[in-house]
């Protein structure tokens, strides 16, 4: 290992040092080594503020030519470098720098240098978190060492998100009309809403992390205990009558839902309590033994007049799902229709709302696009989402959960009848997101010339994609990882693709590689644009070596998405707008 070279012009003199043998015991190599082993980086000033050494990681922070950590250079021409490359943030810690002129800049930050000890935490791309833990030594020599804490920042945020989950869910639990109790893999208690504590006659601080053996009679309580182990270990749902006693009344029959949640190793079992005796016969429709995966024929369920009157609409583009739906949502005496996209939803609300009628409840196919939801979310109309798999099974007690607990049965109304377009208006286009686990989408009989593959696996990315490319007019297409988007870019043909290089299955660059390897003639190959969140020349590099044409950055704007296209295919068509 090689010890680093003396300052210029202070060999002889030992100017900016106390002890010149402490200059000749810094090791480049070892510094090095310990800047890399603890994934930082750092550079030494004497009190001249003269560079005595710099990590070779320090570029990765401050990403300056490489003349500015050479031994020798001042402090000052650093920041300085950093103010003009726009990095004032990152080396200052301060956001009201920008309001600063360069030399008052300079100057305050040559002052926080000279403390003691000074340390911030700043993030100037809005996504790379970095520490910067200044100090300055008797001796007047001074460290600098640059931390990327941008893990640390997620888990912080992911904290603060699971909190705020919890709060939430806590208060949609004391806000729903029946008592729900939740128990973790060993049955104990670990969450109950208000409604339960006032069925029980029991506070919350004494039922949470006990069992509900202390709260029902112990055959009661052994059947609750056989039904949530069973959901736990198939995961089916399953539902039991069961007579209880509640708010302290005799006995009576109540209906226990019960269902897993979760994911693998952090299932809970979520049970509802909900009155049964005149709102149906769910004897004939569960047996009082937890009910099996197999479910009751639909003929069994009787229900008497409290849901007549209730209007239902039912979103789905699934003809199958629409026909098992509705055969059920009649059996129950609902008046029902379906609609199948964005379009007929909104269309059909804003009738409703002219003429008059309100919709009960919304029955949502899970599959669908996410845009339903949203258009269902910005009304008043309570909903449910619910999977093909689960209509037989969950449909008609979810139904009858959500519409029992409503105060009020409607008065009649007269009969009621909202149509809307089939077909899709002139000059639509469709626009798609394909989910984790896509339906294979048609091939399409020609190529599409003016279509903007996406590919962008990070959810509020994809919305934003979503708003920029309709408001610029183009049509587009987003997938949601690489290897989709190898196999439609040589289905769909596109104008060009728009590619995140961190992307699941295959990233970005190794999707861009092998869109090159398919394509025979390199002149008219579609123009790859790689989308990067950090400005690393390292990045851009690959971008390119893996054959894309151009590299834009994240956050995005509509400015640089058009520009970027236009640069690349000049002559894409834009679309008329649908509105």
């Amino acid at each position: 290992m090689s010890e680093f070279p003396p300052v210029p012009g202070q060999e002889k003199t030992g100017q900016g040092l106390d002890n010149p043998s402490a200059e000749a015991a810094l090791d480049a190599a070892l510094l090095d080594a310990v800047a890399e082993a603890f994934s930082s980086g750092f550079f030494v000033y004497d009190r001249n503020d003269h560079l005595i050494f710099a990590s070779r990681s320090a570029r990765q922070f401050l990403p300056l030519p490489i003349s500015f950590f050479e031994p020798g250079t001042r402090l000052r021409d650093i920041l300085g470098a950093a103010y003009d490359l726009g990095l004032r943030n990152a080396a200052s810690g301060e956001a009201e720098g920008a309001t600063l002129s360069r030399e008052e800049w300079l100057t305050r930050q040559i002052a926080a240098h000279w403390k003691e000890r000074y340390e911030f935490q700043a993030c100037n791309d809005g996504k790379r978190w970095t520490r910067f833990s200044k100090r300055r030594l008797p001796s007047g020599h001074g460290f600098c060492v640059m931390t990327d804490i941008t893990e640390q920042k997620r888990r912080e945020e992911q904290w603060r998100a699971d909190i705020e989950r919890v709060q939430l869910t806590e208060e949609i639990l004391d806000n729903l009309a029946h008592p729900v109790f939740v128990q973790d893999r060993n049955l104990q208690l670990v969450a109950v809403n208000k409604v339960f504590c006032s069925a029980v006659s029991v506070g919350a601080d004494n039922v949470l992390g006990g069992t509900i053996n202390a709260l029902f009679e112990p055959e009661v309580a052994e059947r609750l205990a056989s039904a949530a182990r069973q959901v736990l270990d198939t995961g089916m749902t399953s539902s039991l009558t069961l007579s209880m006693r509640l708010y302290g009344d005799p006995p009576r029959p109540i209906l226990v839902h019960v269902q897993r949640v979760g994911t693998p190793g952090r299932y809970l079992v979520v049970a509802s309590l909900g009155e049964v005796g005149a709102t149906a016969d769910l004897s004939t429709a569960r047996p009082e033994t937890a009910a099996s995966s197999h479910a009751p024929p639909i003929s069994t369920i009787h229900v008497d007049g409290r849901l007549t009157g209730r209007k239902a609409l039912l979103v789905t583009a699934d003809r199958e799902f629409e026909a098992r739906a509705l055969d059920i949502l009649q059996l129950l005496g609902l008046d029902s229709c379906c609609v199948r996209d964005e379009q007929e939803v909104d269309a059909f609300l804003n009738v409703a709302g002219s003429v008059g009628v309100a919709i009960d409840l919304a029955i949502i196919d899970i599959d669908l696009d996410t845009r339903c939801l949203e258009r269902l979310q910005t009304s008043d109309v309570d909903y449910l989402t619910i999977s093909a798999g689960e209509i037989e099974t969950d449909l008609a007690f979810c139904v009858l959960d959500r519409l029992t607990a409503l105060q009020a049965r409607p008065s009649p109304a007269d009969d009621w009848e909202i149509s809307t377009e089939d077909t899709p208006r002139e000059g639509a286009v469709a626009r798609q997101v394909d989910e984790i686990a896509p339906r294979p989408p048609a091939i399409p009989a020609r190529p599409e010339p003016s279509l903007v593959l996406v590919a962008e696996d990070n959810e509020i990315n994809q919305i934003v994609f979503s708003q920029i490319l309709e408001g610029l007019g183009y049509a587009y297409r987003i997938c949601t990882d690489g290897e989709t988007a190898v196999r439609l870019s040589s289905e769909l043909h596109p104008a060009i693709i728009l590619m995140d290089v961190t992307l699941p299955v295959i990233n970005g660059f190794e999707a861009a590689r092998r869109i090159r390897q398919v394509q025979d003639d390199v002149v008219n190959s579609v123009p790859i644009i790689g989308v990067l969140t950090q400005a690393f020349d390292r990045d851009r590099e690959a971008c390119y070596a893996c054959g894309m044409n151009d590299v834009i950055l994240k956050p995005l704007s509509p400015d640089v998405v058009d520009q970027a296209i236009r640069r690349r295919v000049p002559d894409i068509e834009r679309i008329a707008s649908t509105a």
